[in-house]
Formats: structure tokens, sequence, C-alpha cells
């Protein structure tokens, strides 16, 4: 009777403990941070402009220089990402204008990269459907929702897509109508188009 009584204590004992370390484990997992850091050289931003004049455009890319994106467990904790304004290409030959195109795009009617060399992405939130940030651009703070597809795994997040992001909160020159008679539609339309791929790896 008393070695019945103490084999099913000791079973009672293990049982606990072995339960007690599961919650154990389970609640690290949700505890535990992970910071996902951008992969420069597999990431691509793409970008097109339309002129409103005649709807023409002009397309290329710019450069992610830096970006993180941290979870706790399954949460969304903070992300941000800085994207360099001196990196911006253009589809232009030298000879067809090329760097007359990036002066214009850099220059002070537009994104005013000599003042502002950055745009800084801070990220509200995410979703495997979504990214919701604000861009601070030339000074002036820019709302974008970006219909993304997002993945995650322990040791990548990748992010894909295309979406629009409207520039018209900078009040810039270069997106507004023109004032002078005749040039009322020699701008470039606020609603820029990009298509992003996300690379990032876990520290």
């Amino acid at each position: 009777m008393k070695k019945t009584f103490f084999y099913a204590a000791s079973i009672a004992f293990i049982t606990l403990g072995m339960t007690a370390c599961g919650a154990s484990t389970e609640e690290n997992k949700e505890d535990t941070a992970t910071t996902y850091e951008l992969d420069s050289k597999a990431t691509t931003l793409k970008w097109k402009g339309t002129y409103a004049a005649d709807g023409h455009t002009h397309n290329g890319t710019v450069d992610i220089s830096s970006g993180s994106i941290t979870y706790k467990g399954e949460t969304f904790e903070a992300g941000n990402f800085t994207v360099d304004m001196k990196t911006i290409k253009n589809e232009l030959t030298p000879e067809m204008g090329s760097e007359d195109l990036n002066s214009s795009i850099m220059g002070e009617g537009l994104f005013n990269a000599s003042q502002f060399p950055n745009v800084d992405v801070v990220i509200n939130s995410i979703s495997d459907k979504e990214i919701d940030a604000t861009l601070k651009v030339a000074g002036k703070e820019v709302p974008a929702k970006m219909p993304v597809t997002v993945k995650r795994t322990d040791k990548e997040l990748t992010a894909k897509g295309k979406f629009t992001v409207d520039f018209s909160p900078m009040d810039a020159e270069g997106f507004k109508p023109g004032t002078e008679k005749g040039k009322e539609t020699q701008y470039i339309k606020p609603g820029v188009d990009f298509e992003l791929n996300l690379v990032m790896k876990a520290k």
C-alpha cells in the first residue's frame, strides 16, 4: 500500500513539474523579442512618377539603406527604415537627360535632397497583408498604407507588393498645378507608384 502511494505521488510530482516547465517555456516564447535587420543587397524599391500634362512617366530605383523590425513573440513592437534619396536612379541615359531628371527629383521643388538627404519611414503597424507607415519627407509627415504580402519565419521576414504613396501632404511645388498661365498642368502627380521587394534577416 505504501509502495503504491509513493509511486502515485512520484508520478504526480513529475507530471506537475513537466507542466510547470511547459508553461514556463511557452511564457518565455511569448516574451522573446526577435529583430529583423535589412538585407540591403536583396532588397529593391522601384518607383514610377507620372506627369499631369500628358501622362508620360519616368521610373527607376532608390535604395533603402537601413532598417529593422522587432516582434515580441507574435506581436509587432516597432519598425523603421531609411531611404537614401541620393541613390535615386532613373531609366534615362546621360544623353537622354538622366542627370537633369535626378536633379529635378532631388531639387527644392520636390524632395529637396540637399537639405533632407533621407526619407525616414516609421512603421505604425504590420499584418500579413499591409504595412501602415508614416514617412518623414523633406521635413513633412506623409501617411502611407502599403498593401503588400508579408511573410515571417524565425529566420526571415519578407514583404512584396505594389502600392501608391500620395505625397500631397508635402505641399511641394513640383507636385502642384502651376500658377503661370499655360503651365497649369506642368507638374508631377503626387501619387507616386512603388514596387517593394523587402528582405530582412533575424539577428
